[in-house]
């Protein structure tokens, strides 16, 4: 069996991985590397536990950081497992710090990289996130593209279309087999925020805070907000607190967090994964961006971009509330098999000489 490594460098990480790895597994001899920029059970541990998991072989332990700070770490030890484990290839997914880092220290290697995920674009060059996916698309030999456009766009950035495929969002395997756990008491409305552009900002911070409380005085519907342990931080730095109708509540495991989804009359999220699952799910949702690369769920119509307006947010939230949202069927369907198979194919040629 041919050796790979395939790469996890955060929570939504193993929620997409946990059917492809299972897969993986089956026709490689697969080694599982965990970035270890999320190491808090509720972050890390109890996902591999509820999609059934096996644990990694590696733990790079890198932790919080900078941006700067994590990807050099994940680097230099990253670059110990690959001399070490000296893999054919090696599958990373995402646009995370420790995506990139992984991309990097395979590519100096050369390494053969597969990218899932690749070609979405905000066109937002200040995201860190947009950097990132950049630079790890034209690092990969391999770009999988969930949707067509995503293709696209690698084309008009000039990559050669043989390492290009696109096969589905394999988000839409996870949620079809998971099995929600959360019982519905009484109507709520769900709430994430972790992105640096949101969090890091204390202007973006205090306005979306703001939205909350003026939502809640609204509608008097209760807000649930699942807090992240950087937004607890930077709540505190800047000296800003919950008003009342705001839960705040720990991290939640998946399939806890998935029945919120499921159940909640509108999601506020800054999130790219929640905002498919609850695509997927057919639950209200808003983006609490400025921009998103999941234009594709804006343009049918299932997602409200809001930007960071309080009065643009507040009719932003109107607007959902009164569509009736059908769940998305362009995600595809067994997608981590369409994975597999493209990698069991061509995994034979990637020692061979790359065309760029």
């Amino acid at each position: 069996m041919k050796k790979i490594i395939t790469c996890i460098g955060i929570r939504p990480d193993i929620i997409r991985l946990s059917q492809i790895i299972k897969k993986l597994d089956t026709y490689f001899e697969n080694i599982i590397v965990d970035s270890g920029q999320h190491y808090d059970y509720n972050l890390n541990k109890i996902f591999y536990e509820q999609l059934s998991v096996r644990t990694p072989d590696y733990n790079l332990n890198i932790k919080s950081g900078t941006h700067a700070s994590q990807v050099t770490k994940l680097i230099i030890e990253f670059e110990k497992v690959l001399l070490k484990e000296r893999p054919e290839f090696v599958v990373v997914l995402g646009d995370n710090n420790s995506s990139l880092g992984f991309a990097l220290a395979t590519s100096k290697l050369n390494i053969s990289l597969v990218h899932i995920e690749a070609g979405m674009r905000s066109k937002n060059w200040m995201m860190p996130e947009e950097k990132n996916r950049v630079i790890i698309d034209h690092l990969s030999d391999m770009n999988i593209c969930y949707l067509p456009e995503h293709r696209e766009n690698l084309l008009r950035e000039g990559l050669n279309p043989r390492r290009i495929w696109v096969v589905g969002n394999p988000i839409i395997d996870v949620v079809k087999l998971a099995k929600p756990n959360f019982k519905k008491k009484g109507p709520f409305y769900l709430v994430t925020c972790h992105r640096a552009e949101n969090i890091e900002n204390a202007h973006n911070l205090k306005v979306i805070l703001t939205f909350l409380n003026e939502l809640y005085k609204k509608n008097k519907v209760e807000i649930i907000f699942i807090l992240m342990p950087k937004t607890k931080a930077m709540m505190e730095k800047f000296s800003l607190s919950f008003q009342e109708g705001i839960k705040k509540v720990e991290p939640l495991g998946f399939l806890e967090f998935l029945g919120m989804e499921k159940e909640a009359d509108l999601v506020l999220t800054d999130s790219g994964t929640v905002v498919e699952e609850c695509a997927i799910l057919g639950t209200p949702c808003l983006t609490i961006r400025e921009s998103t690369e999941r234009v594709d769920l804006i343009e049918l119509g299932v997602n409200v971009l809001t930007g960071i307006d309080v009065d643009q947010m507040l009719d932003a939230a109107k607007l959902a509330l009164e569509q009736k949202i059908t769940p998305v069927l362009h995600y595809g369907e067994n997608v981590s098999n369409k994975i597999c198979n493209i990698l069991i194919g061509n995994s034979l040629s990637f020692h061979k000489k790359k065309e760029r």
